[in-house]
């Protein structure tokens, strides 16, 4: 993932997938949503790569917990 700028003027920013990183994914799942009362849950698509853990695809945060994040080194 890269941060790029989204308003110059306001300075925002968000993280986009980052074309130039070669990664080595592991495994995919797609985890569907499940509508209801109490906890629904919403549609991902995840990674899992060599150091074991699992991703958001499109976020690149780490599944459960968001304390790491896929980057560029």
């Amino acid at each position: 993932m890269k941060q790029v700028v989204v308003d110059p003027r306001g300075g925002g920013t968000r993280r986009v997938p980052d074309g130039n990183v070669q990664e080595t994914v592991v495994a995919r799942r797609h985890v569907p949503a499940t509508p209801g009362p109490g906890r629904p849950r919403e549609e991902k698509d995840l990674v899992r790569l060599l150091n074991g853990f699992w991703y958001f695809l499109a976020t690149g945060l780490h599944d459960s917990s968001g304390a790491t994040r896929i980057e560029r080194a």
